[in-house]
């Protein structure tokens, strides 16, 4: 990596010339919708306790297509382009199963640190999801593995029911390296808050001897009360359970493998903007797919080095889509009461937001 914090120039022998996705991380905002059908049932349950059961299927939903779903295509994780300030990439889904349409922003609102901004919306299920991330990361020789945590959150909203949900994100971390098969596994916890109800989800992988990869266990509870009212269980990259831990009765909560990934819909490259993803980066990516490094190489400097002459000219980059609010009352408000419960890390005691500037629904 560079001074300027850029990855470094595709200079690969022959032996790794698949090392490159071709692919910038902005794109992995779309996995959020990886199942719409998911995301706009979260509007549906008439008790709230079930909305929230929602909000904690609709995430898991998400982790697959996230961290494990381009392993599981080309065998490893390959290394994607590192998004240039006010890059965007726009999808839609058609309605599937009656859930309407799902809409989805994703721009990169800070290159120093990299912060990518999202935004998913379904009108006619009447829920938004906006959330930003950004990574930190340090390589730990003794485990040979890299640590990354995870900055940022996401606050799901409904037009037609008043809470809201604050979920945070758990850390990562990149194993495999010696092996030269290298793959992501969740770390750590995440929590999904909202005004009534909590949800504390552990991940773990796979050990030396025992385990299983990619493994959640999600604990639903009231605000205030230890009582354990669902729990959700199981691979986030497959099957998953979930226990009423009032009736005992455990049903099925997701199958990943089982489930169809719906494809988004993305604009003809001749109805793009200049700064959209695929248009922005095309080239560099055929130049990938053709093998032919030194061009893909070249031609990724050029975009690299247009965007730290900007910075240098002190030339400014509005962003299109998203604001940042300084003190976003709905996430402070949220993560004090997880702050009530739990000895929260550095990476949460933010307090502000980016946050879409044309919210579907109240800020």
């Amino acid at each position: 990596m560079d001074d300027n914090g850029d990855k470094d120039e595709i200079q690969v022998p022959e032996s790794k010339k698949n090392e490159f996705s071709g692919v910038s991380t902005l794109e992995y905002g779309q996995y959020w919708a990886d199942y719409p059908e998911y995301f706009a049932a979260i509007s549906q349950p008439t008790e709230e306790l079930e909305r929230a059961v929602a909000v904690l299927r609709w995430y898991i939903s998400t982790l697959y297509g996230s961290f494990a779903s381009r392993k599981d295509k080309d065998k490893i994780e390959k290394k994607p382009f590192n998004p240039i300030l006010g890059e965007q990439f726009l999808a839609s889904w058609d309605d599937r199963n009656g859930s309407g349409e799902t809409i989805l922003f994703s721009e990169q609102v800070s290159h120093h640190p990299p912060i990518s901004a999202v935004y998913l919306e379904n009108q006619k299920a009447g829920v938004s999801a906006n959330g930003h991330t950004g990574q930190k990361s340090s390589f730990k020789a003794t485990a040979a593995r890299i640590d990354v945590m995870q900055v940022g959150h996401v606050i799901v909203r409904m037009r037609d029911h008043q809470e809201k949900y604050l979920i945070t994100l758990p850390s990562l971390q990149i194993l495999g390296l010696w092996r030269g098969a290298p793959y992501v596994e969740l770390s750590g916890t995440s929590v999904i808050q909202s005004n009534n109800y909590n949800i504390l989800i552990e991940f773990s992988g796979k050990g030396w001897l025992s385990g299983d990869k990619h493994t959640f266990n999600g604990i639903v509870r009231k605000n205030g009360s230890k009582e354990q009212l669902y729990i959700a269980s199981g691979i986030w990259s497959g099957k998953s359970t979930l226990e009423n831990c009032r009736t005992n009765e455990k049903t099925i909560f997701l199958d990943i493998q089982g489930t169809q990934r719906a494809t988004p819909i993305i604009a003809p490259e001749e109805d793009q903007n200049a700064l959209e993803s695929r248009k922005l980066w095309k080239y560099v990516s055929q130049a990938i797919d053709s093998g032919d490094f030194a061009t893909a190489s070249k031609l990724k400097s050029e975009i690299e080095q247009r965007q730290r002459d900007k910075v240098k000219n002190g030339e400014e980059t509005i962003l299109q889509y998203f604001d940042w609010v300084e003190e976003d009352q709905v996430f402070l408000n949220l993560n004090n009461l997880i702050n009530n419960k739990y000895h929260i890390e550095e990476k949460y005691r933010e307090k502000g937001s980016w946050v879409y500037k044309k919210l579907l629904f109240e800020k």
